[in-house]
């Protein structure tokens, strides 16, 4: 059994530190505990913050995208407008007018399509889609509430995306990514490589690509690409989504550094990842704006970029923290 992310980097920052780590999970890896000298603490992965220096509710704030909106917008921070709808009724009784999937309905059509959505509760670029007309956006209302119960729209933006990884406001990574991209093979159509992708994409539980994201890239279904021709797909950069890390480096430009600390205090996170989109049309990092904040981002951009010795560092100044302050 492989495990999960967070339980093989504490295995390697325990070893370094001369802690124990003790599965409590029947080995699966989702919750642990990390001891030394008479001092222990309990980590996980999936569900739990991995991060235990982040406060429940720090992160509880981030995770709840609209919510995290609010409190960075209080702050005076840039973050992309939108409006927070249901998909279930349910729980109807306890919330008030405007929340609803009518108002959802005229949200997205003022709005313009178009439009991109995003569960409000997702991670992983989970059912996060560019909504090309009011017939799609009936199909994503049907799809996005067999999983979750609210989701966003917003605008589309376009720009360079980044990432900036924080551990108590000092910088550790700062990276970029690009859009997923279907490889063609000079054989198989565009709708084939999509199926393809999608399949990949199932067996981690990620939502499939919607035959539409082909002519939002301005292609069709049928066309079969020339061998080795990349079509990039619009809308989600997950790496978990068939995204693709750009670059990664220690060091960031000061402007991304200062928005990305100052959204860190917001929410109140210790270990926090910012996610900001530069929309100026310079690409000269004049026009920021936040996507979200993650109080539990994952690491497997530095993994894959061959910087575990990074991920040892976030890892070990945590646990030293903990059972050796």
């Amino acid at each position: 059994m492989t495990l999960p992310d967070p339980a093989r980097y504490a295995q390697a920052a325990a070893i370094a530190l001369g802690a124990d780590y003790e599965d409590l999970d029947n080995g699966a890896g989702y919750l642990f505990r990390l001891s030394k000298s008479g001092r222990h603490v309990l980590c996980g992965a999936g569900a739990i913050c991995s991060y235990p220096v982040n406060s429940a509710t720090a992160c509880a704030i981030a995770r709840d995208k609209a919510h995290a909106k609010s409190a960075l917008r209080e702050a005076g921070l840039p973050v992309i407008p939108g409006g927070l709808f249901f998909a279930q009724t349910h729980r109807r009784a306890l919330r008030g007018p405007g929340r609803e999937i009518e108002d959802a309905r005229r949200f997205a059509a003022t709005l313009g399509y178009p439009v991109f959505c995003k569960p409000n509760l997702g991670a992983k670029g989970n059912f996060a889609e560019v909504i090309p007309s009011s017939d799609d956006m009936e199909d994503y209302f049907s799809r996005v509430s067999q999983e979750y119960e609210a989701f966003l729209i917003e605008p589309v933006m376009r720009g360079t995306e980044h990432r900036i990884f924080l551990q108590d406001g000092e910088v550790v990574f700062h990276s970029t990514k690009s859009q997923p991209a279907l490889m063609g093979d000079a054989e198989t159509t565009l709708e084939g490589l999509l199926e393809q992708l999608n399949s990949d994409l199932s067996r981690t539980g990620v939502s499939a690509y919607p035959l539409t994201v082909l002519s939002l890239a301005g292609r069709q279904p049928g066309e079969t690409p020339a061998r080795g021709e990349r079509i990039l797909l619009p809308g989600r950069r997950n790496l978990s989504a068939a995204g693709m890390i750009e670059q990664v480096n220690e060091a960031a430009p000061p402007e991304l550094t200062s928005i990305a600390r100052r959204a860190a205090v917001a929410i109140g996170l210790r270990v926090a990842a910012i996610d900001l989109f530069d929309i100026s049309p310079e690409g000269d990092l004049s026009n920021l704006v936040i996507i979200e904040i993650n109080g539990n981002p994952g690491l497997r951009t530095l993994e894959l970029a061959g910087r575990m010795d990074l991920v040892l560092r976030i890892w070990i100044r945590m646990l030293s923290e903990l059972l050796e302050s």
